[in-house]
């Protein structure tokens, strides 16, 4: 099972989570600009995003969002079941093409033994085994969003 999530790169180094709510919401039919929600969202300049600041941001803007932790795979199959992408938090460190810092991605499915998802730093959609993901994503509490209009 893959959603088809339409899939941007992040235009500076510190946008990677304005990015991918940008993929999140262009999946939901509402097309926006990085710099758009960037602005709303309060980004940092070479520092970043809150994931506070998104979900207030997605308010202002007239969507809806969600920040939670602790989650286990069942709830990423639930999500994904319910045609929903998530993002996910991770240090960029435990990602094979990564390097330093907290880091977006977007989860787009599931299939096999491979979790299947976009990464704002990069060209293609990507894979990680399931069990190097859950390691990654546990080294940051299982933190996650989804965003709905």
């Amino acid at each position: 099972m893959k959603l088809s999530v339409t899939h941007f790169r992040q235009q500076q180094p510190y946008t990677c989570l304005v990015t991918c709510v940008r993929m999140i919401l262009a999946y939901a039919g509402q097309d926006h600009t990085e710099d758009e929600l960037s602005n709303a969202f309060n980004t940092i300049p070479m520092w970043g995003t809150q994931p506070e600041a998104v979900i207030s941001g997605l308010e202002t803007l007239g969507y809806h969002g969600l920040w939670f932790e602790n989650a286990g795979l069942e709830r990423l199959f639930d999500l994904l079941n319910h045609g929903w992408p998530v993002i996910v938090f991770l240090r960029a460190a435990d990602l094979p093409h990564g390097h330093t810092g907290i880091h977006a991605i977007v989860i787009i499915g599931i299939e096999g033994n491979d979790i299947l998802y976009l990464d704002p730093t990069v060209e293609k959609e990507l894979h990680l085994d399931i069990p190097l993901f859950l390691v990654a994503w546990a080294n940051l509490g299982n933190q996650g969003m989804v965003a709905w209009i």
